[in-house]
Protein backbone atom coordinates (compact mmCIF):
# COMPACT_ATOMS: atom_id res chain seq x y z
CA UNK A 1 0.00 0.00 0.00
CA UNK A 2 3.01 2.54 0.86
CA UNK A 3 4.91 1.60 -2.38
CA UNK A 4 1.80 2.24 -4.45
CA UNK A 5 1.54 5.84 -2.60
CA UNK A 6 5.02 6.37 -4.15
CA UNK A 7 4.33 5.26 -7.82
CA UNK A 8 1.32 7.19 -7.32
CA UNK A 9 3.08 10.52 -6.02
CA UNK A 10 4.09 12.83 -8.88
CA UNK A 11 8.27 13.09 -8.52
CA UNK A 12 10.19 15.77 -8.19
CA UNK A 13 12.47 15.89 -10.84
CA UNK A 14 9.51 14.33 -13.63
CA UNK A 15 10.46 15.64 -16.90
CA UNK A 16 7.53 15.78 -18.52
CA UNK A 17 5.25 17.52 -15.74
CA UNK A 18 8.59 20.15 -15.04
CA UNK A 19 7.97 20.73 -18.79
CA UNK A 20 4.33 21.21 -18.39
CA UNK A 21 4.49 24.15 -15.41
CA UNK A 22 7.51 25.87 -16.99
CA UNK A 23 4.93 25.94 -20.27
CA UNK A 24 2.63 27.82 -18.42
CA UNK A 25 4.44 30.05 -17.03
CA UNK A 26 5.93 30.73 -20.34
CA UNK A 27 3.02 31.81 -21.58
CA UNK A 28 1.92 33.79 -18.21
CA UNK A 29 4.91 35.59 -19.22
CA UNK A 30 4.33 36.10 -22.90
CA UNK A 31 0.91 37.86 -21.95
CA UNK A 32 3.12 39.71 -19.07
CA UNK A 33 5.22 41.06 -22.25
CA UNK A 34 2.66 42.15 -23.81
CA UNK A 35 1.20 44.15 -21.42
CA UNK A 36 3.92 45.93 -20.57
CA UNK A 37 4.94 46.85 -24.52
CA UNK A 38 0.83 48.24 -24.64
CA UNK A 39 2.11 50.18 -21.77
CA UNK A 40 5.09 51.11 -23.31
CA UNK A 41 3.43 52.34 -26.44
CA UNK A 42 0.96 54.31 -24.31
CA UNK A 43 3.54 55.75 -22.86
CA UNK A 44 4.97 56.92 -26.17
CA UNK A 45 8.54 54.80 -25.74
CA UNK A 46 10.36 54.44 -29.11
CA UNK A 47 10.59 50.69 -29.75
CA UNK A 48 11.20 48.63 -32.79
CA UNK A 49 7.66 47.03 -32.24
CA UNK A 50 8.14 44.45 -35.44
CA UNK A 51 11.65 43.19 -34.17
CA UNK A 52 10.08 42.74 -30.65
CA UNK A 53 6.72 41.43 -31.88
CA UNK A 54 8.97 38.97 -34.42
CA UNK A 55 10.42 38.05 -30.73
CA UNK A 56 7.52 37.09 -28.64
CA UNK A 57 5.86 35.50 -31.89
CA UNK A 58 8.80 33.00 -32.25
CA UNK A 59 8.73 31.99 -28.30
CA UNK A 60 4.84 31.73 -28.93
CA UNK A 61 5.53 29.24 -32.19
CA UNK A 62 8.39 27.63 -29.93
CA UNK A 63 5.71 26.59 -26.96
CA UNK A 64 3.81 24.97 -29.24
CA UNK A 65 5.85 23.19 -30.81
CA UNK A 66 7.67 22.04 -27.48
CA UNK A 67 4.22 20.67 -26.29
CA UNK A 68 3.54 18.33 -29.04
CA UNK A 69 7.29 17.35 -29.17
CA UNK A 70 6.86 14.48 -26.92
CA UNK A 71 3.84 13.08 -28.69
CA UNK A 72 6.23 13.02 -31.51
CA UNK A 73 8.72 10.73 -29.65
CA UNK A 74 11.02 13.30 -28.20
CA UNK A 75 11.90 12.74 -25.00
CA UNK A 76 10.62 15.29 -22.40
CA UNK A 77 14.04 16.64 -20.91
CA UNK A 78 15.22 17.19 -24.44
CA UNK A 79 11.99 19.29 -24.91
CA UNK A 80 12.19 20.86 -21.59
CA UNK A 81 15.76 21.79 -21.95
CA UNK A 82 14.98 23.29 -26.05
CA UNK A 83 12.51 25.46 -24.16
CA UNK A 84 14.58 27.05 -21.50
CA UNK A 85 17.24 27.62 -24.24
CA UNK A 86 15.09 29.75 -26.69
CA UNK A 87 13.84 31.56 -23.16
CA UNK A 88 17.50 32.68 -22.98
CA UNK A 89 17.96 33.13 -26.95
CA UNK A 90 14.67 35.14 -27.02
CA UNK A 91 15.20 37.42 -23.91
CA UNK A 92 18.65 38.29 -25.25
CA UNK A 93 16.58 39.33 -28.33
CA UNK A 94 14.25 41.50 -26.39
CA UNK A 95 17.10 42.61 -24.46
CA UNK A 96 19.23 43.80 -27.49
CA UNK A 97 15.95 45.93 -29.01
CA UNK A 98 15.44 47.55 -26.16
CA UNK A 99 18.82 49.11 -24.37
CA UNK A 100 20.79 45.73 -23.80
CA UNK A 101 22.55 44.99 -20.62
CA UNK A 102 21.09 48.76 -19.93
CA UNK A 103 17.70 47.34 -19.65
CA UNK A 104 16.47 46.45 -15.58
CA UNK A 105 14.92 43.27 -17.19
CA UNK A 106 18.13 41.33 -17.91
CA UNK A 107 18.24 39.66 -14.63
CA UNK A 108 15.48 37.64 -15.90
CA UNK A 109 17.89 35.64 -17.11
CA UNK A 110 18.52 33.88 -13.24
CA UNK A 111 14.79 32.10 -13.74
CA UNK A 112 15.86 29.79 -16.64
CA UNK A 113 19.12 29.19 -15.10
CA UNK A 114 17.70 28.09 -12.10
CA UNK A 115 15.16 26.67 -13.43
CA UNK A 116 18.17 24.01 -15.27
CA UNK A 117 19.58 23.74 -12.60
CA UNK A 118 16.17 22.05 -10.49
CA UNK A 119 15.04 19.92 -13.67
CA UNK A 120 17.98 19.26 -15.74
CA UNK A 121 21.29 19.46 -13.52
CA UNK A 122 24.17 18.51 -14.75
CA UNK A 123 25.86 19.58 -17.90
CA UNK A 124 22.81 21.72 -19.23
CA UNK A 125 22.48 23.73 -16.47
CA UNK A 126 26.03 24.69 -16.64
CA UNK A 127 25.91 25.29 -20.55
CA UNK A 128 22.69 27.27 -20.01
CA UNK A 129 24.23 29.54 -16.93
CA UNK A 130 27.68 30.04 -19.56
CA UNK A 131 25.40 30.77 -22.12
CA UNK A 132 23.45 33.37 -20.08
CA UNK A 133 26.43 34.90 -18.68
CA UNK A 134 28.20 35.37 -22.31
CA UNK A 135 25.02 37.10 -23.59
CA UNK A 136 24.88 39.31 -21.04
CA UNK A 137 27.90 40.11 -21.68
CA UNK A 138 27.86 40.91 -25.38
CA UNK A 139 24.61 43.22 -24.80
CA UNK A 140 27.03 45.33 -23.19
CA UNK A 141 28.09 45.90 -27.02
CA UNK A 142 25.59 45.20 -29.51
CA UNK A 143 22.27 46.49 -28.89
CA UNK A 144 19.93 49.11 -29.66
CA UNK A 145 19.51 52.67 -27.68
CA UNK A 146 17.27 52.75 -24.75
CA UNK A 147 14.57 54.14 -25.48
CA UNK A 148 14.26 57.95 -23.77
CA UNK A 149 11.49 59.91 -24.24
CA UNK A 150 12.87 63.19 -25.88
CA UNK A 151 15.85 63.00 -23.83
CA UNK A 152 14.26 63.41 -20.91
CA UNK A 153 17.37 62.18 -18.55
CA UNK A 154 15.14 61.71 -15.22
CA UNK A 155 12.77 60.16 -17.04
CA UNK A 156 15.20 56.99 -18.23
CA UNK A 157 16.01 56.96 -14.78
CA UNK A 158 13.04 56.53 -13.39
CA UNK A 159 12.01 53.82 -16.17
CA UNK A 160 15.11 51.94 -15.56
CA UNK A 161 14.14 51.98 -11.53
CA UNK A 162 10.67 50.78 -12.42
CA UNK A 163 11.93 48.09 -14.77
CA UNK A 164 14.82 46.77 -12.42
CA UNK A 165 11.62 46.58 -9.30
CA UNK A 166 9.57 45.06 -12.03
CA UNK A 167 12.31 42.06 -13.06
CA UNK A 168 13.07 41.64 -9.22
CA UNK A 169 9.36 40.97 -8.73
CA UNK A 170 8.39 38.74 -11.70
CA UNK A 171 11.71 36.84 -10.59
CA UNK A 172 10.88 36.56 -6.87
CA UNK A 173 7.75 35.24 -7.72
CA UNK A 174 8.35 32.95 -10.01
CA UNK A 175 11.49 31.38 -7.98
CA UNK A 176 9.32 31.35 -4.56
CA UNK A 177 6.75 29.44 -6.38
CA UNK A 178 8.50 26.99 -8.13
CA UNK A 179 10.85 25.94 -5.71
CA UNK A 180 8.28 26.00 -2.98
CA UNK A 181 6.49 23.27 -4.86
CA UNK A 182 9.48 21.22 -5.93
CA UNK A 183 9.99 21.43 -1.83
CA UNK A 184 6.95 20.35 -1.24
CA UNK A 185 7.03 17.79 -3.50
CA UNK A 186 10.99 16.23 -2.12
CA UNK A 187 9.15 16.38 1.19
CA UNK A 188 5.83 14.34 0.43
CA UNK A 189 8.28 11.67 -1.34
CA UNK A 190 10.58 11.71 1.46
CA UNK A 191 7.69 10.93 3.71
CA UNK A 192 6.40 8.18 1.27
CA UNK A 193 9.81 6.35 0.72
CA UNK A 194 9.78 6.50 5.10
CA UNK A 195 6.70 4.67 5.26
CA UNK A 196 8.25 2.27 2.66
CA UNK A 197 10.85 1.27 4.73
CA UNK A 198 8.25 0.99 7.54
CA UNK A 199 6.57 -1.47 5.24
CA UNK A 200 9.67 -3.25 3.58
CA UNK A 201 11.00 -4.04 7.36
CA UNK A 202 7.52 -5.39 8.42
CA UNK A 203 7.58 -7.54 4.95
CA UNK A 204 10.79 -8.89 6.23
CA UNK A 205 9.43 -9.41 9.44
CA UNK A 206 6.46 -11.49 8.20
CA UNK A 207 8.70 -13.50 5.87
CA UNK A 208 10.68 -14.48 8.58
CA UNK A 209 7.88 -15.45 10.65
CA UNK A 210 6.47 -17.02 7.50
CA UNK A 211 9.13 -19.38 7.31
CA UNK A 212 9.46 -20.40 11.04
CA UNK A 213 5.36 -21.25 10.66
CA UNK A 214 6.00 -23.57 8.28
CA UNK A 215 9.07 -25.09 9.58
CA UNK A 216 6.64 -25.16 13.01
CA UNK A 217 3.87 -26.59 11.19
CA UNK A 218 5.57 -29.58 9.72
CA UNK A 219 7.09 -30.41 13.12
CA UNK A 220 3.28 -29.49 14.96
CA UNK A 221 1.65 -32.23 12.67
CA UNK A 222 3.33 -35.52 13.90
CA UNK A 223 2.48 -34.55 17.61
CA UNK A 224 -0.88 -33.78 16.83
CA UNK A 225 -1.70 -36.31 15.11
CA UNK A 226 -0.48 -39.13 18.89
CA UNK A 227 -2.67 -36.65 20.90
CA UNK A 228 -5.58 -36.80 18.41
CA UNK A 229 -5.29 -40.70 18.72
CA UNK A 230 -4.25 -40.71 22.60
CA UNK A 231 -7.44 -38.47 23.41
CA UNK A 232 -9.58 -41.02 21.20
CA UNK A 233 -8.16 -43.89 22.97
CA UNK A 234 -8.87 -42.06 26.50
CA UNK A 235 -12.75 -41.43 25.53
CA UNK A 236 -13.11 -45.24 24.83
CA UNK A 237 -11.47 -46.62 27.70
CA UNK A 238 -13.14 -43.93 30.42
CA UNK A 239 -16.40 -42.92 29.06
CA UNK A 240 -17.97 -43.87 32.52
CA UNK A 241 -16.37 -40.90 33.92
CA UNK A 242 -18.53 -37.66 32.73
CA UNK A 243 -15.95 -34.81 33.99
CA UNK A 244 -13.39 -36.54 32.39
CA UNK A 245 -15.39 -36.90 28.80
CA UNK A 246 -16.31 -33.14 28.56
CA UNK A 247 -12.52 -32.54 29.16
CA UNK A 248 -11.20 -34.94 26.77
CA UNK A 249 -14.06 -33.79 23.99
CA UNK A 250 -13.05 -30.37 24.48
CA UNK A 251 -9.26 -31.94 23.87
CA UNK A 252 -10.50 -33.01 20.97
CA UNK A 253 -11.98 -30.41 19.25
CA UNK A 254 -8.91 -27.72 20.03
CA UNK A 255 -6.89 -30.16 18.22
CA UNK A 256 -9.66 -30.11 15.79
CA UNK A 257 -9.14 -27.21 15.39
CA UNK A 258 -5.01 -27.15 14.99
CA UNK A 259 -4.60 -29.75 12.94
CA UNK A 260 -7.68 -27.15 10.60
CA UNK A 261 -5.05 -24.19 11.13
CA UNK A 262 -2.40 -26.31 9.71
CA UNK A 263 -4.01 -27.49 6.73
CA UNK A 264 -4.91 -23.84 6.03
CA UNK A 265 -1.00 -22.69 6.34
CA UNK A 266 -0.05 -25.76 3.88
CA UNK A 267 -2.63 -25.17 1.58
CA UNK A 268 -2.07 -21.14 1.78
CA UNK A 269 -5.28 -20.08 2.70
CA UNK A 270 -8.85 -21.26 3.34
CA UNK A 271 -11.79 -21.56 0.66
CA UNK A 272 -12.64 -17.69 0.56
CA UNK A 273 -16.95 -18.26 0.97
CA UNK A 274 -19.33 -16.09 -0.85
CA UNK A 275 -21.16 -13.17 0.12
CA UNK A 276 -22.58 -13.04 3.58
CA UNK A 277 -24.56 -11.16 6.16
CA UNK A 278 -21.79 -8.72 7.69
CA UNK A 279 -23.00 -8.89 11.39
CA UNK A 280 -24.56 -12.46 10.95
CA UNK A 281 -20.95 -13.78 9.69
CA UNK A 282 -19.16 -11.67 12.51
CA UNK A 283 -21.55 -13.06 14.72
CA UNK A 284 -20.98 -16.67 13.98
CA UNK A 285 -17.56 -16.83 14.04
CA UNK A 286 -17.37 -15.25 17.52
CA UNK A 287 -19.51 -18.31 18.95
CA UNK A 288 -17.03 -20.26 17.09
CA UNK A 289 -14.34 -18.91 18.99
CA UNK A 290 -16.15 -18.97 22.36
CA UNK A 291 -16.74 -22.45 21.82
CA UNK A 292 -12.99 -22.95 21.60
CA UNK A 293 -12.13 -19.96 24.69
CA UNK A 294 -14.70 -21.55 27.58
CA UNK A 295 -12.32 -19.84 30.07
CA UNK A 296 -13.09 -16.25 28.25
CA UNK A 297 -16.00 -14.08 28.37
CA UNK A 298 -16.80 -12.06 25.18
CA UNK A 299 -19.37 -9.53 24.88
CA UNK A 300 -20.93 -8.70 21.18
CA UNK A 301 -22.50 -5.74 20.21
CA UNK A 302 -24.29 -5.71 16.70
CA UNK A 303 -26.25 -2.49 15.64
CA UNK A 304 -29.49 -2.80 14.87
CA UNK A 305 -31.05 -2.71 11.12
CA UNK A 306 -30.00 -4.09 7.72
CA UNK A 307 -27.44 -6.38 7.77
CA UNK A 308 -26.04 -5.92 4.02
CA UNK A 309 -24.24 -8.79 2.07
CA UNK A 310 -20.78 -8.41 1.92
CA UNK A 311 -17.24 -10.74 1.17
CA UNK A 312 -14.70 -10.49 3.50
CA UNK A 313 -11.32 -11.57 2.66
CA UNK A 314 -10.23 -14.98 4.23
CA UNK A 315 -7.21 -13.23 5.58
CA UNK A 316 -9.29 -10.65 8.27
CA UNK A 317 -10.49 -13.36 10.51
CA UNK A 318 -7.02 -14.29 11.41
CA UNK A 319 -6.40 -10.79 12.26
CA UNK A 320 -9.15 -9.83 14.16
CA UNK A 321 -8.91 -12.90 16.30
CA UNK A 322 -5.44 -12.14 16.95
CA UNK A 323 -6.38 -8.98 18.47
CA UNK A 324 -9.78 -10.51 20.18
CA UNK A 325 -7.21 -13.16 21.90
CA UNK A 326 -4.90 -10.29 22.78
CA UNK A 327 -7.24 -8.01 24.24
CA UNK A 328 -9.14 -10.91 26.32
CA UNK A 329 -5.92 -12.09 27.65
CA UNK A 330 -4.97 -8.59 28.71
CA UNK A 331 -8.32 -7.82 30.26
CA UNK A 332 -8.08 -10.50 32.88
CA UNK A 333 -10.27 -13.16 30.83
CA UNK A 334 -13.00 -10.51 29.49
CA UNK A 335 -13.28 -8.76 25.74
CA UNK A 336 -15.89 -6.51 24.09
CA UNK A 337 -16.13 -6.28 20.32
CA UNK A 338 -18.11 -3.45 19.10
CA UNK A 339 -19.69 -3.40 15.47
CA UNK A 340 -20.81 -0.97 13.70
CA UNK A 341 -21.17 0.28 9.24
CA UNK A 342 -20.56 3.37 8.43
CA UNK A 343 -21.17 3.60 4.38
CA UNK A 344 -18.79 1.59 3.33
CA UNK A 345 -16.73 1.02 6.32
CA UNK A 346 -16.82 -1.57 8.72
CA UNK A 347 -15.59 0.05 12.25
CA UNK A 348 -14.94 -2.47 15.21
CA UNK A 349 -14.11 -2.05 18.41
CA UNK A 350 -11.82 -4.11 20.51
CA UNK A 351 -12.12 -3.27 24.23
CA UNK A 352 -10.20 -4.61 27.15
CA UNK A 353 -10.66 -3.22 30.67
CA UNK A 354 -7.77 -3.25 32.45
CA UNK A 355 -3.90 -2.68 31.30
CA UNK A 356 -2.70 0.52 29.95
CA UNK A 357 -0.01 1.11 26.90
CA UNK A 358 3.09 2.89 27.01
CA UNK A 359 3.84 5.68 24.63
CA UNK A 360 6.31 3.50 23.36
CA UNK A 361 4.09 0.89 22.63
CA UNK A 362 1.57 2.65 21.27
CA UNK A 363 4.27 4.46 19.06
CA UNK A 364 5.66 1.27 17.60
CA UNK A 365 2.89 -0.89 17.68
CA UNK A 366 2.56 -3.22 14.51
CA UNK A 367 5.86 -2.17 13.09
CA UNK A 368 7.67 -4.54 15.13
CA UNK A 369 7.39 -7.67 17.47
CA UNK A 370 7.56 -6.24 21.41
CA UNK A 371 8.11 -8.18 23.86
CA UNK A 372 4.76 -9.40 25.29
CA UNK A 373 4.12 -8.65 29.36
CA UNK A 374 0.30 -9.05 29.73
CA UNK A 375 -1.74 -7.59 30.60
CA UNK A 376 -0.36 -5.03 28.40
CA UNK A 377 1.58 -6.62 26.10
CA UNK A 378 1.56 -6.96 22.01
CA UNK A 379 3.79 -9.29 20.67
CA UNK A 380 4.23 -11.14 17.17
CA UNK A 381 0.23 -10.92 16.92
CA UNK A 382 -0.58 -7.57 16.91
CA UNK A 383 2.39 -7.08 13.88
CA UNK A 384 0.49 -9.59 11.90
CA UNK A 385 -2.72 -8.06 12.32
CA UNK A 386 -1.39 -4.59 11.83
CA UNK A 387 0.54 -5.85 8.49
CA UNK A 388 -2.40 -7.69 7.14
CA UNK A 389 -5.18 -5.11 7.89
CA UNK A 390 -3.13 -2.83 5.79
CA UNK A 391 -3.13 -5.40 2.94
CA UNK A 392 -6.90 -5.08 3.05
CA UNK A 393 -7.10 -1.52 2.82
CA UNK A 394 -7.87 -1.28 6.67
CA UNK A 395 -6.10 0.46 9.31
CA UNK A 396 -5.49 0.03 12.82
CA UNK A 397 -5.34 2.05 15.82
CA UNK A 398 -4.64 1.90 19.32
CA UNK A 399 -5.46 4.15 22.30
CA UNK A 400 -5.89 4.27 26.65
CA UNK A 401 -8.89 4.66 27.43
CA UNK A 402 -9.99 7.21 30.13
CA UNK A 403 -11.50 4.66 32.64
CA UNK A 404 -8.69 2.28 32.15
CA UNK A 405 -7.57 -0.33 29.56
CA UNK A 406 -7.31 -0.48 25.51
CA UNK A 407 -9.11 0.19 22.48
CA UNK A 408 -7.98 -1.23 19.68
CA UNK A 409 -10.17 0.19 16.39
CA UNK A 410 -10.03 -1.44 13.42
CA UNK A 411 -11.65 0.54 10.65
CA UNK A 412 -11.98 -1.86 7.01
CA UNK A 413 -13.27 -0.54 3.50
CA UNK A 414 -15.90 -2.75 1.97
CA UNK A 415 -17.20 -3.87 -1.28
CA UNK A 416 -20.78 -4.47 -0.70
CA UNK A 417 -22.62 -6.99 -2.40
CA UNK A 418 -24.81 -4.69 -3.95
CA UNK A 419 -22.31 -2.64 -5.37
CA UNK A 420 -21.03 -5.54 -7.78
Amino acid sequence: MKRNAILEAEPAGDPLQAGRRVSRLRWLMLLLALAMLAGCALDGLALPWLLVGQALATLALVNLVLSRLPGWGVKAESALRLGLLFDVLVLTELLAFSGGAANPLASLYLPPVLFAALLSPGWFAWLLALLSVTAYGLLFEWHLDWPLNGGNAAYAFNLHLSGMWLSFALSALLIAGFVSRLARQLRHQGDALAQARETQLRDEQLLAVGMQAAGAAHSLSTPLNTMTLLVDELLGERHGDEALRQDLLLMRAQLGSCRSALARLKHGSEPSPGPQPLFAALAERLEGWRSLRPDLRLDWRAPDGDDPPVRLDTAFWPALFNLINNAAEAGGGAVEVTARLDGRTLSLDIVNRRGCLSGAQLARAGLAPLESAKPAGLGLGMLLSHATLARLGGTLSLDNRADGGVRARIELPLALEEDA
